[in-house]
């Protein structure tokens, strides 16, 4: 009996315990189910390119870049030195990048010239245009606006320096002369007027030739005031009709 009694005295507490443990189990929160890991994202197709990766720019940025860096050697040193080595590395491309835009020299220089004549006509265009929304006479507009084209040095055209190049070149080169004067031509062309009227607005363009060259070379040191007396006077002479 005693034997059973302590027995039983051994068991009870044991039995105790395992159902303090089963309650403290169900008491505690169930940890929750892993989740998956992530699938790596695919790179977007707009997304900056990576440190070291140089995006490529597109052709018409290049054409642009490597017509200025053209221009900027013909200002500087003159067309001589306009040589496709020299712009590729000024503009900082390969020279094979250049070649895709212009096989060689020559095709570099008619790109090179067209812009800058079709820049001085546009910059004509926008002073007429301006004049007639002035209420200024259509008489010798034409003239007034190659005037001021050829000479304003406060805001001269966009081209007038590589212009300036080219006509130095006309002078020296008689290959450049004859491939580049036939489009020039047609700014100082007479106007269809009668003759005196015709005649003082080829004055007025002339003039400007003038003035326009002998800042080219540099021998003119007009003073300012005289400068703008001689501006002045062009413009009336090319307002007289009669």
């Amino acid at each position: 009996m005693i034997a059973a009694m302590k027995d039983s005295s051994v068991k009870a507490p044991a039995r105790a315990t395992r159902r303090s443990a089963k309650a403290a189990d169900a008491a505690a929160p169930s940890a929750p189910p892993a989740s998956p890991a992530p699938k790596p994202r695919s790179p977007r197709k707009d997304a900056a390119p990576a440190a070291g990766t140089r995006r490529k720019k597109a052709p018409a940025q290049v054409r642009a870049q490597l017509l200025q860096a053209a221009s900027d050697i013909a200002t500087d040193q003159g067309v001589p030195a306009v040589t496709l080595d020299a712009v590729a590395e000024r503009a900082g491309v390969t020279k094979g990048a250049l070649q895709y835009h212009f096989a060689n020299k020559q095709g570099l220089l008619d790109a090179l010239f067209e812009q800058t004549l079709t820049r001085f006509e546009q910059q004509m265009h926008t002073r007429i245009d301006e004049g007639v929304a002035q209420g200024t006479p259509k008489h010798g507009a034409a003239a007034r606006a190659y005037l001021h084209t050829t000479i304003d040095e406060t805001s001269p055209a966009a081209s007038t320096n590589v212009l300036r190049v080219l006509v130095a070149a006309m002078m020296t080169d008689p290959a450049i002369r004859e491939r580049y004067a036939a489009p020039m031509r047609k700014w100082t062309r007479p106007d269809p007027l009668p003759l005196e009227a015709a005649a003082r607005l080829m004055i007025c363009r002339l003039a400007a030739d003038g003035l326009w060259i002998s800042d080219l070379l540099g021998y003119q040191n007009m003073p300012p005031r005289l400068r703008a007396e001689v501006v002045r006077q062009l413009e009336q002479l090319a307002l007289v009709k009669a």
